[in-house]
Order: C-alpha cells, then sequence, then structure tokens
C-alpha cells in the first residue's frame, strides 16, 4: 500500500486508478460520495486532485491481512486525519471506505 499513497503523494492519476479493480467502489463516508467502477474511481480521484493539488499522505500505520487493508493516516498540510479501509482482490483495491474528522484536534 505503501506506493498506492505514493501515487497519491504524486498526484498520479493514472498511478493510482492502476491500483483499482475494474469494479472498484471507492466510498468518501464523511461526505456520502460513492464511486462504482473504474471510470467513476477516476473522476472522483481526478476531483479529489484538484480540490486539494498539494495534499501529501503520512502513513501513520497500516495493515493487510489476506484479502483486507486499514491504513491510518493524516492528509498534509491540513492536518486532516482519517483512514481507509476495505479490500483486495488479485493485487487490486476492490472496496475503498474512507473516514476521516476535518475538525481540528484536540490536545
Amino acid at each position: 500500500m505503501t506506493k498506492y499513497y505514493a501515487a497519491w503523494d504524486a498526484a498520479d492519476v493514472d498511478a493510482i486508478t492502476d491500483w483499482f479493480a475494474d469494479d472498484v467502489v471507492v466510498e468518501d463516508v464523511p461526505s456520502g460520495h460513492v464511486a462504482r467502477g473504474k471510470a467513476e474511481a477516476r473522476a472522483f480521484v481526478e476531483g479529489a486532485i484538484k480540490l486539494v493539488p498539494d495534499a501529501t499522505y503520512e502513513v501513520v500505520s497500516g495493515l493487510v491481512a489476506g484479502e483486507y487493508f486499514a491504513v491510518e493516516w493524516v492528509m498534509h498540510p491540513a492536518g486532516l486525519r482519517g483512514s481507509s479501509v476495505g479490500t483486495l482482490r488479485d493485487g487490486k483495491v476492490a472496496t475503498n471506505r474512507d473516514y476521516w474528522n476535518a475538525a481540528p484536534a484536540k490536545e
């Protein structure tokens, strides 16, 4: 998954979508946005990069167990904390659900 987040850091739409299965389902849970299939997922990725063009992702922790994955991340420079969970099939992302909170962290 490190290479997947490196593709996001580089804002490389082709490299990101190469990770997706043809029937991928990408869900941004807080916003309620769901993209089904590679074409919709690509449009989602393009929109995300346009919305935050200089975003990079610090992977705090990650786990891949068989067909399941979970990654905790911080999106910089905003400091947005979130996580992604989903499934893999044949080395491709089959499902991805993102959860994040835009509220500032309290210390």
